[in-house]
């Protein structure tokens, strides 16, 4: 494990121009589009407003209107732009990071133009397959709404404790779920398959290694997260200036330099950590040393 990310952070530091432009490229149209959304949706206005009325405690009529409307427009921008963040800019930015990250593995030129060209040649597959990983989340999501609905009426204080066993194994199952298809976006990049061949080629390179997979994304999200939280409250000192236009464009660019800066270190954990496990399966550094004699 310190192998892995000892690699990971020299390789990130070796490349740094090339790793931060590969995910500006998408973040920076994301934040000027968030932007834009949020000043024709007034969704600072609601923001503020919707603080002012939960203040309150009591509300007349006028003002529950009020805070159903401001609700009701925080959540559909703050929905939208995080479906497009989750389904579009996500999946492309990880696949051009992957592609990059093979190349610089495997000792090719590794160059901005070649990351997103290959990435253009594959964007159904790559968003297809998180599509998938969503659609998946989502029928996780309706599965146990539906189980506590179910028990809860069926069952009442039972059902009550039978959830308390049910919901570990549900959380269970999404961790070894997403954990076995963590490699799907390399195996669509770099294998060139298809969908549902990358979440399968996914859960064979990670079949039997499931913990040690598991345990060094968990210690790679809370390093992420360790690190974002440090600049992100560096930079907090500046989003509190200025009258609120001001603030929304600096919380902007907050949030634009933590995901530019940090990002890409769990791209390029996957990245390495599939190619481990493509070594440890399948000889992958024998084959690679063979091609280049």
């Amino acid at each position: 494990m310190g192998e892995l990310l000892d690699s990971a952070f020299t390789l990130y530091r070796r490349n740094l121009g090339l790793i931060l432009a590969i995910t500006a490229v998408v973040q920076v149209p994301l934040a000027l589009f968030s932007y834009v959304i949020y000043r024709l949706t007034g969704i600072t206005s609601a923001s503020a407003r919707l603080r002012q009325l939960s203040a309150n405690g009591t509300f007349t009529a006028q003002q529950l209107t009020d805070l159903r409307t401001a609700i009701t427009t925080v959540l559909g921008v703050v929905l939208g732009i995080g479906l497009v963040q989750l389904l579009v800019i996500q999946p492309i930015a990880t696949a051009a990071m992957t592609r990059a990250v093979g190349d610089v593995y495997i000792d090719q030129p590794a160059t901005f133009g070649a990351a997103y060209r290959a990435v253009g040649h594959r964007i159904w597959p790559v968003l297809a397959v998180a599509l998938l990983l969503f659609l998946t989340a989502i029928g996780f999501v309706v599965l146990t709404g539906g189980l506590l609905i179910i028990l809860g009426l069926a069952l009442g204080s039972a059902g009550a404790a039978l959830l308390v066993v049910i919901i570990p194994v549900i959380i269970f199952l999404i961790i070894v779920v997403y954990t076995r298809w963590l490699f799907a976006a390399p195996s669509v990049m770099l294998e060139r398959l298809g969908p549902i061949a990358a979440l399968r080629r996914s859960w064979y390179l990670v079949r039997g290694a499931t913990p040690r997979v598991f345990g060094i994304m968990l210690l790679v999200v809370i390093i992420t997260s360790i690190l974002s939280a440090i600049v992100g409250a560096l930079l907090s000192v500046l989003t509190g200036v200025g009258d609120t236009n001001v603030q929304l464009v600096l919380t902007q660019l907050a949030s634009l330099i933590v995901s530019i800066l940090i990002q890409p270190i769990t791209f390029i954990v996957v990245v390495l950590l599939y190619y481990d496990m493509r070594i440890r399966r399948e000889a992958f550094d024998i084959e690679m040393l063979a091609a280049n004699l």
